[in-house]
This record gives C-alpha cells, sequence and structure tokens, in this order.
C-alpha cells in the first residue's frame, strides 16, 4: 500500500470534520447541548474521542463551528436570492425563510435553543448581533426601495416575525398555518 498524498489526507480529514460536525448539529439539536457528550457525538459521527480532540478543543469549540457554518450557509444562500427587484429579493427572502422552516426543522430547534440560552454562550450571542443587523439593515434597504414606510421599524417588525413564526412553528407544528403566513406576508410588503 503506498503512502497517501497531501491532497488524500486533507481530504480525509475534511471528511472526518463533516462527519463530527454533522453528528454533533444531529444530537444537539435532537438532544441540547447540556444533554450531548462528546463519546456520543463521536459515536455518531464513527469516530474516537481522541480523533474529534484533533479537531476541535472542546464541546463549545465544536458548537461554534456548527454556528459559523449555518451562517456561511446562510450567507451563500442570501447571496443566490438577490434580484434587480427589490420586491422579487424581498419574495424569494420570504420564500426562503418559510421553506427553511419547513425542510429544516432540526437547524431551527438549535438556533430556537441557542436562542434561549444566549447567556450562556458569550460568543452566540455576539454573532447572533452582528447577524440581526446585517439582516435588518438589508431588509430596511429593500423597504425603502419598494416605497414602504418606516422601513427600518418594518425591517424590526419583520425580523420580529420571523422569530415568532418559527417559535410558533416548532410548537405548534402541522397546526400552524406557515401557508398562509408566508403568503400574508409577501401581499403585505412584495407589492
Amino acid at each position: 500500500m503506498s503512502p497517501k498524498s497531501k491532497e488524500q489526507i486533507e481530504q480525509i480529514r475534511s471528511q472526518s470534520i463533516d462527519k463530527i460536525l454533522d453528528a454533533a448539529f444531529t444530537l444537539i439539536a435532537q438532544n441540547g447541548y447540556e444533554s450531548t457528550s462528546i463519546s456520543q457525538i463521536a459515536k455518531l459521527a464513527g469516530v474516537s474521542k481522541g480523533l474529534m480532540y484533533n479537531y476541535f478543543d472542546s464541546k463549545e469549540d465544536l458548537l461554534k463551528a456548527i454556528i459559523n457554518n449555518a451562517l456561511s450557509e446562510g450567507d451563500k444562500l442570501m447571496a443566490d436570492i438577490i434580484s434587480d427587484n427589490p420586491s422579487q429579493t424581498l419574495t424569494n427572502l420570504f420564500s426562503w425563510y418559510f421553506n427553511e422552516l419547513r425542510n429544516h426543522i432540526e437547524k431551527w430547534r438549535l438556533i430556537m435553543e441557542l436562542t434561549f440560552k444566549i447567556d450562556k454562550f458569550n460568543f452566540v450571542q455576539e454573532m447572533a448581533r452582528n447577524k440581526a443587523q446585517d439582516y435588518v439593515g438589508f431588509i430596511s434597504e429593500l423597504l425603502q426601495q419598494i416605497g414602504i414606510p418606516n422601513p427600518k421599524q418594518e425591517a424590526q417588525l419583520i425580523a420580529g416575525l420571523f422569530d415568532g413564526i418559527g417559535i410558533q412553528y416548532l410548537v405548534i407544528k402541522k397546526d400552524y398555518p406557515l401557508d398562509e403566513m408566508e403568503k400574508y406576508l409577501k401581499e403585505k410588503y412584495c407589492k
């Protein structure tokens, strides 16, 4: 058997990290941060605890990586929704948000858990504050271009609605009128 090339080693390393992140995300979203152990994550990922500590210093370090990955994915997806027409961009944003709730409920469950424990994780609080300011600014600019009065306040309202809708959908599940709320917001703001 010939020795592995640097590229092969890097690919194996990347695959191991992805497996660990996926396992950690799944378990933390299902069981909560405190109820998830490094041993459980390693077992689900199919790696040793020692290998996990080779890539991540602690469970908190692993959580930071999960959040950074989610934020990066969100930024990439946000770039895909932008259109030359601000109304269409806002429509795309609403569609993206509601589809995320429908199709990635585990991700939103984790986000909500972290939101309610934000004081425990200072790094989450800072990331959340920065992203919230970015998103509210983005929505405010769209609303201003569309001609909605008080665009900054309306953008804050939409951000709050997103939070509330997400919480209600996680609690009520299939009984929550998700389709109707998506339609309502699009009709209200996307003129």
